[in-house]
């Protein structure tokens, strides 16, 4: 019988994984990434199986794939938790100057429920809150980028995408209604404690050039800044554990960056949709598109209660959401029965559980640090009336 090649009995973790949906060149560049000896951010494990280590009093001690990922994915966590911890302290400065240099308690979140909206701000106060919400969202990136060194073309994947943006956007759409009228609902409860929640990061400008410009850049240009960051960097440097993972991860650490208690669920499952939209893609694309529509939308349907009052727009939206879900079904139906395509993601290439990873994002402190502060922010933009 023929002898097996030297190569049989090497075990090479980074040289076996396979980035679904993705480019060769893509493949090639993460692989010269984080097999880089000087990233101590890559997951990489090459061992000759044959090969075992004696310990004296322990015996043949064999070193193991699990352990060197268990290494790589708590630096991952550590630099991740740090960035988020950056975003917090953007968000609590934002906070502070909203309030003492324009006497704008809630950072200068806009509030719209049944007991009342807010007021319109200054254009000094709308210009100040928009450069602190890009700031909160381009400082990480810029973070990250510098301390991962990872190729933009893996960090930010532009691929041409094979799913429909249409469709997309649809089933983004019917997750965004489902968050809306959970969120009206929970608008209602806190009403009757006389609290009052953000409904959503607008700016409410009173001047009309100012309203425009800081729409454009909080629906269009902070919208593709968090996917840059959470389905682009973040998603991209958890991919090596996993796209399952990648998604989940990413998504636990974008529904706190509202700071709103009622909308982490909502938010959470945005990131899960987009998330799993970039990696079927290969492109974030879609994503942004996504996001950028949904954005608008929701402005649109939020005004519309300057225009027919509070209880003729419930009566508006439930419509539109009622709209879209029957095209969503539609929708569903074709791309399932057309293109097969599906909601599923890989976990290849990992050698730990999905609850040992989650359990070991509590093992780092920047992590208790950013999850205090965020949750003090949360406390401190609901509104006591």
């Amino acid at each position: 019988m023929p002898q097996n090649k030297s190569s049989d009995y090497m075990l090479d973790v980074a040289a076996g994984h396979k980035y679904r949906n993705q480019t060769e060149e893509y493949s090639e560049r993460y692989h010269e990434w984080r097999t880089d000896p000087s990233n101590r951010y890559g997951y990489n494990y090459v061992h000759d199986t044959r090969i075992r280590t004696y310990v004296d009093g322990e015996g043949y001690v064999e070193d193991t794939p699990a352990e060197t990922e268990k290494k790589a994915l708590m630096n991952c966590y550590r630099l991740t938790a740090t960035t988020l911890l950056l975003m917090s302290v953007v968000a609590a400065v934002r906070y502070i100057v909203m309030w003492l240099a324009f006497d704008l308690p809630g950072g200068g979140r806009s509030y719209y429920s049944d007991i009342g909206s807010s007021e319109r701000i200054s254009d000094g106060a709308a210009y100040a809150l928009l450069l602190l919400n890009i700031l909160e969202y381009l400082l990480p990136i810029f973070f990250l980028k510098a301390f991962t060194r990872m190729p933009s073309k893996i960090a930010v994947p532009l691929k041409k995408s094979r799913i429909s943006a249409l469709s997309s956007i649809m089933m983004m759409l019917v997750i965004m209604c489902i968050g809306k009228l959970f969120n009206s609902l929970c608008s209602y409860l806190f009403s009757f404690a006389k609290m009052d929640i953000p409904y959503y990061d607008y700016i409410l400008a009173g001047n009309t050039s100012t309203a425009l410009i800081c729409g454009l850049g909080q629906h269009v240009l902070l919208a593709v800044l968090i996917e840059i960051l959470f389905r682009g960097y973040m998603l991209q440097l958890f991919r090596q554990f996993g796209d399952t993972f990648a998604v989940v991860a990413t998504s636990f650490a974008s529904c706190f960056m509202l700071y709103d208690l009622t909308q982490m669920m909502y938010i959470f499952c945005v990131g899960i949709f987009t998330g799993i939209i970039t990696i079927r893609s290969g492109s974030i694309k879609n994503a942004c598109i996504m996001r950028v529509i949904a954005r608008f939308v929701n402005y649109i349907l939020t005004f519309s209660t300057f225009v027919i009052g509070t209880h003729g727009s419930h009566i508006v939206q439930i419509v539109f959401c009622l709209i879209i879900f029957s095209g969503a079904i539609f929708v569903y139906m074709r791309i399932n029965t057309r293109r097969r395509w599906s909601f599923d993601t890989s976990s290849a290439g990992s050698y730990l559980t999905m609850g040992e990873k989650l359990r070991m994002v509590t093992g780092s402190v920047s992590f208790w640090g950013w999850a205090v502060l965020s949750f003090v922010l949360s406390i401190l933009m609901v509104r006591i009336l």
